[in-house]
């Protein structure tokens, strides 16, 4: 007896409450909501409706579960996504569509893999291709690894320590586990309940659903408690240095790129770092395309915002600044020009970038060119494909369209802290940002702009994505946020220090400059890159493995 059908009966009305409460379970297990138990069930309905599916050898069974999936994890898109339509409804769109595709197409192959090649193998290629596919988001041009399962313990760091060996993908392993082994529970138990079964089969499912359950607890207990552990134990390592970050709440619809307001926006900036500094400070942080205006990077201190700063700078020893800023390079006729260029309506070519500069008293600027652009606001995905489309890039003030980028992650240097200028995407990758640590960074600087989402999950979610990085590396953060969350985070994933959503204000902290580079600093995504292979490898094998028994039947 394989199905269990005789208790649920499966009609479509216990489907649909299946996939509402999967989606429910991954919406409330996810920040800021938090409630991460529910991330270890939130399969099993899908699950559950797979297995049925299955047992019931219909043809169309296929379709049937891509239906169910698609259903399911749609829900769970919008439900977590919803936020990004303040911004563009086009984004929000695009990303619920896109991500409900790729999970639903991942559970179609896993039923498709079960019928070939049999449960087990099946079981193990679910595992590598939903890895697989979220690996997938953090390489392709339609990058967005914003619902990798692994974030969901963003707000729980004392659950995930061992981050620092795994990444994010060692959290999605363990949630896909822990999913399984429910299912399984769940399935033997509901089995066991079948009245049909004589004694010796009942006492046998009975068994075996006691050992799932004991794998359950398992894999759930062993992880955790050498986390809290770890958490309860770790002291932050390095030398303390004090640094400032500056929040100067603009809003970016109404205020921030009203030209009008540039001359008063820089005024604020620089009286709110005033206020901040100590004879301690080392660095101070401004948010992402906090400089007003565009920074034409050729002609140096004849931009009145460089000007600006440097003299403000020159009244002081100690710190330095690290700001963001709409940059801009122009090219003369006949220069090499990057693809990317744009004519200049004056003759030459010009590139923008969204930047993070670095100030010291003295000295030229470091600059640092946003890499991990943002797909449909500062970069066109597959251009030599979607070039048509480049005109309807979203327009979230500044600089829009495909942006200039930087081929290595810049460390900024100054009085012993080495800083890496992380800027607002950059912060979800967590392989990217191990580029930076490799390079030297002692310390990670995030700068970003938030407000365009306004009071929604979105920022929390950003802010809480941090914390990860901060476990990955065992680097201290400091974030600066044009209209919040700004603060400081500390090597363990806490949020030491915050400052409050939508208010003016600066805030001053020590930190850590560790030196030391995690198991997972020094090789990635190891986990995603494996679980991508063995995807692809388990996929043809399940082919070979349906031949071989078709050929054995005939």
């Amino acid at each position: 007896m394989n199905s269990y059908s005789f208790w649920l009966a499966q009609p479509r009305s216990a489907k649909l409450l299946y996939a509402l409460l999967g989606a429910l379970c991954f919406w409330l297990a996810f920040p800021p909501h938090n409630q991460v138990y529910l991330s270890f069930f939130f399969l099993v309905p899908l699950l559950l409706i797979e297995d049925d599916l299955f047992f019931g050898n219909r043809k169309d069974s296929g379709r049937r579960l891509w239906l169910w999936s698609s259903l399911q994890f749609f829900m769970l898109n919008f439900l977590c996504l919803w936020w990004i339509k303040n911004a563009a409804w086009i984004g929000a769109i695009s990303s619920v569509i896109v991500n409900t595709l790729l999970m639903s197409l991942v559970f179609f192959f896993f039923h498709q893999m079960k019928k070939r090649a049999g449960e087990r193998l099946a079981m193990l290629g679910l595992i590598s291709m939903w890895i697989g596919y979220e690996y997938l988001h953090y390489e392709w041009d339609f990058d967005f690894p914003w619902l990798t399962l692994g974030n969901m313990f963003a707000n729980t760091p004392e659950l995930v320590q061992w981050y620092d060996k795994t990444g994010v993908f060692g959290g999605s392993l363990w949630v896909l586990l822990l999913n399984f082994a429910l299912f399984y529970a769940l399935k033997h138990t509901l089995l066991r309940r079948n009245p049909a079964l004589d004694p010796e089969e009942k006492r046998w499912f009975g068994w075996s659903a006691l050992r799932y359950y004991v794998r359950f607890f398992v894999l759930l207990s062993v992880p955790a408690i050498w986390s809290y552990s770890s958490y309860s134990s770790y002291q932050s390592k390095g030398v303390i240095a004090e640094v400032a970050v500056i929040q100067p709440n603009y809003d970016p619809y109404s205020l921030k790129f009203d030209d009008a307001l540039y001359g008063r926006q820089l005024d604020t900036l620089l009286l709110l770092s005033d206020r901040a500094m100590t004879p301690e400070t080392r660095l101070v942080l401004w948010p992402e395309t906090s400089v007003p205006g565009n920074l034409w990077l050729n002609e140096g201190d004849k931009n009145w915002q460089q000007s600006t700063i440097k003299s403000f700078l020159s009244n002081y020893e100690g710190p330095a600044f690290l700001v963001g800023a709409s940059a801009v390079t122009y090219f003369e006729q006949g220069e090499k020009l990057p693809d990317v260029a744009r004519p200049h309506p004056n003759g030459g070519y010009y590139l923008p970038y969204n930047s993070a500069l670095l100030y010291r008293n003295g000295a030229e600027p470091l600059v640092y060119h946003k890499s991990r652009l943002v797909a449909g606001v500062e970069k066109l995905p597959y251009p030599k494909v979607m070039g048509f489309l480049t005109s309807f890039s979203i327009d979230l003030g500044g600089m829009s369209g495909t942006l200039g980028t930087q081929p290595d992650r810049a460390v900024f240097r100054h009085a012993g802290i080495a800083a890496a200028p992380v800027i607002c995407y950059e912060s979800v990758f967590g392989g990217y940002l191990t580029q930076y640590v490799r390079n030297g960074a002692n310390l990670i600087t995030i700068i970003t702009n938030d407000g365009w989402w306004g009071d929604t999950d979105g920022y929390k979610q950003h802010l809480a994505f941090a914390r990860l990085r901060a476990i990955e590396n065992r680097r201290d953060i400091a974030r600066s946020a044009n209209t919040g969350i700004s603060g400081f985070i500390n090597q363990r994933g806490d949020v030491v220090a915050a400052t409050g959503w939508w208010e003016q204000t600066s805030m001053t902290a020590q930190v850590h400059l560790n030196e030391e580079t995690t198991f997972y600093t020094r090789y990635g995504d190891y986990l995603g890159r494996t679980a991508a292979f063995l995807a692809i490898l388990l996929y043809l094998i399940s082919f070979t493995r349906s031949k071989s028994k078709k050929t054995r039947l005939k």
